[in-house]
């Protein structure tokens, strides 16, 4: 017998142990599967790929309590819209996630020191680590108000938003080829003058007239205590982004 022949029958004996080892393994785990779960390896094995293809198709529940709170909000801000304010907190969350993105707070109008503070935090979060976060092609699928509190001079409300975008961490991920769903709250507070000790705000006007402090929640015509002025604020002016959290 050749030496040849001799090196070709050892490989094709290893090559039969490795195939016989294989199937031997793939047997065992296809009768767990079907004795733990009800079905084999090959089902088991397409429902958790049909798992990770809704994890990255299916968009993130949120709390929508519309029902509840819309009625309230539109009572104190009657010159303002819902759909307004759905467009005032989806800017926020696009204009925030490219704050992250571009590691400033610049581009995010309205904000409060506060909300720019938890935008710093992450930038500065992200840099201790040598990480840049992206936050590309992003989509928003749906938002809806989950909260809303008002006192005679102060109104807060949350806003949820589902959407997906790719998100990924430069120096650390590779570019995912699916994007990621994700949820976000996004509070809108009423007001200009952040008070640290209260931790509210209060949107104050000035009487034209006389000049004197007005304080109000919602768009209607005031009259100036002092003087009796009629006092009209532009509403949408008044609110701020006062917080952000993923969700």
């Amino acid at each position: 017998m050749t030496p040849i022949l001799v090196t070709l029958i050892i490989i094709a004996i290893v090559f039969i142990a490795i195939f016989s080892l294989v199937m031997y393994i793939k047997h065992k785990i296809n009768s767990v599967t079907r004795k733990y779960l009800g079905m084999g390896l090959s089902e088991t094995a397409d429902l958790i790929g049909k798992g990770l293809r809704e994890e990255t198709t299916t968009p993130k529940a949120i709390s929508n309590v519309s029902a509840v709170y819309k009625p309230r909000l539109m009572r104190d801000f009657p010159d303002m819209t819902y759909e307004r304010f759905i467009e005032m907190a989806n800017t926020a969350l696009s204009s925030i996630l490219t704050g992250i993105e571009k590691e400033s707070t610049g581009g995010i109008e309205n904000a409060t020191d506060s909300l720019k503070s938890q935008v710093y935090d992450r930038i500065r979060d992200n840099q201790g680590r040598k990480l840049v976060e992206h936050f590309d092609d992003i989509r928003i699928h749906r938002s809806g108000i989950s909260n809303y509190k008002s006192t005679s001079d102060t109104a807060t409300a949350d806003f949820e938003i589902s959407f997906q975008c790719v998100h990924y961490f430069e120096g650390k991920d590779k570019v995912p080829q699916n994007p990621t769903q994700l949820a976000a709250r996004v509070t809108l507070s009423y007001g200009r003058e952040y008070t640290e000790d209260s931790k509210s705000l209060t949107y104050s006007h000035n009487c034209p007239n006389c000049g004197a402090p007005v304080y109000s929640v919602g768009g209607r015509m005031m009259k100036c205590q002092y003087c009796g002025t009629g006092v009209t604020e532009e509403v949408y002016k008044s609110w701020l982004v006062s917080s952000f959290k993923f969700i």
